[in-house]
């Protein structure tokens, strides 16, 4: 997203789900070249098998972009020992006065959560499936 204007204002949701041998790129740029500019990108994904995924992910804020608000969040939800996630969030700020963040996760689905969905008659399948879209 490129935000040229005053005030400009961006929200972007990106998910994904590689299964087997697939390998993803991801790449992302928010872009904030105005002042009092706003967003926010949530990019999750969940990884089966012997799947792979690269994040990479720049916010850039121009000289002029004062008063900037930005945030990058990529999430991974590993649902086997063999697939494997990885990011690489990036922050290039040329402004004194914003509010510029990033985060990076990468988990197992927890044993508690998937027991306790199998506790109330689900099974473990349908207990897993239901914790990736919830995630």
């Amino acid at each position: 997203v490129d935000l040229q204007g005053t005030g400009g204002h961006a929200e972007l949701l990106g998910i994904y789900f590689p299964i087997g041998h697939q390998h993803i790129d991801h790449q992302t740029l928010q872009i904030h070249r105005a002042p009092h500019c706003f967003s926010d990108l949530l990019f999750n994904g969940a990884l089966k098998d012997k799947s792979r995924s690269v994040y990479m992910g720049v916010i850039q804020v121009f000289p002029g972009a004062q008063k900037t608000d930005a945030y990058q969040r990529n999430g991974n939800l590993i649902l086997d020992a063999t697939a494997r996630a990885d990011s690489i969030p990036g922050l290039e700020i040329q402004a004194d006065d914003v509010r510029c963040t990033h985060a990076a996760t990468a988990a197992q689905v927890e044993e508690e959560y998937v027991f306790y969905l199998m506790a109330r008659g689900l099974s473990r399948a349908q207990a897993e499936r239901m914790i990736v879209q919830g995630f």
